[in-house]
C-alpha cells in the first residue's frame, strides 16, 4: 500500500515536450484533473499573429508569410482566420511550412512579413497630412522646374501603415505631403521663396 500511496505521488505528462511552467507549491493540495502546469510540444508550434483590420479583406487561408530568426528565413502559412475585430486588430493562426527554428519559445514575440501582393519595386511616400484629404488617391508633385506643384492623381495599389506606394512616381520626385486642409479644390500651387 505504501508503495502504491508514493506511485500516487508521481505526476506523468501525457506528451513528451518542455515544462514551461508549474503551479504548484511545496504541501499544496491539488485534486484529480487539476491543473499542475503546462508542457510545450516543441515539434508542434503554430503561430499567433494580431493583423490591422484595415487588411482582413486581403487575408485568406493559405496566404503564405515569413520571418527571420537567428539569421535564417522561416516560411508560415496561414491555417485559420479569426474575423472577430477587437481593438482595431484581429488574428490569423499560421503554420510553419517545413520545420520551425529550434530555439523558439512559447510566448516569443516576432515579426511575420506577409506577401498581400507580388513582390515588385515601388517608390513609397511617407504617409503625411495629405493623406487624411486625398486619401491617397492623389498629391500636389512639383514641375520639373521646381516651381509650381501640380494635383497629379496617382493609382494607389497599397497602403501600408507608414507608406503610402506612389505609383507612376518616379525616385527623386518632389511631392507636398503636408496637410491639404486649406488648399481646398485647387488644381496648382504656386510656391513662394521667402
Amino acid at each position: 500500500m505504501m508503495k502504491q500511496k508514493v506511485n500516487d505521488l508521481i505526476v506523468k505528462s501525457p506528451i513528451d515536450g518542455q515544462l514551461t511552467s508549474l503551479d504548484a507549491e511545496i504541501g499544496q493540495n491539488k485534486r484529480q484533473g487539476e491543473r499542475l502546469g503546462q508542457v510545450d510540444v516543441l515539434s508542434g508550434f503554430k503561430v499567433r499573429v494580431d493583423i490591422d483590420e484595415h487588411y482582413i479583406s486581403r487575408i485568406y487561408t493559405g496566404l503564405k508569410g515569413n520571418f527571420t530568426f537567428a539569421g535564417k528565413v522561416y516560411k508560415l502559412i496561414i491555417s485559420k482566420v479569426f474575423t472577430q475585430v477587437t481593438n482595431g486588430t484581429f488574428q490569423v493562426d499560421m503554420q510553419f511550412e517545413a520545420t520551425g527554428p529550434k530555439d523558439i519559445r512559447r510566448g516569443q514575440t516576432l515579426q511575420i512579413r506577409l506577401a498581400l501582393s507580388d513582390e515588385k519595386q515601388a517608390v513609397l511616400l511617407p504617409r503625411g497630412g495629405f493623406f487624411q484629404q486625398t486619401g491617397g488617391n492623389w498629391i500636389f508633385k512639383v514641375s520639373s522646374d521646381g516651381k509650381q506643384p501640380i494635383k497629379q492623381i496617382f493609382n494607389l495599389e497599397t497602403r501600408i501603415l507608414i507608406f503610402t506606394r506612389y505609383c507612376g512616381g518616379k525616385p527623386g520626385d518632389k511631392v507636398i505631403t503636408s496637410s491639404y486642409e486649406n488648399y481646398g479644390t485647387m488644381q496648382e500651387l504656386v510656391l513662394n521663396k521667402q
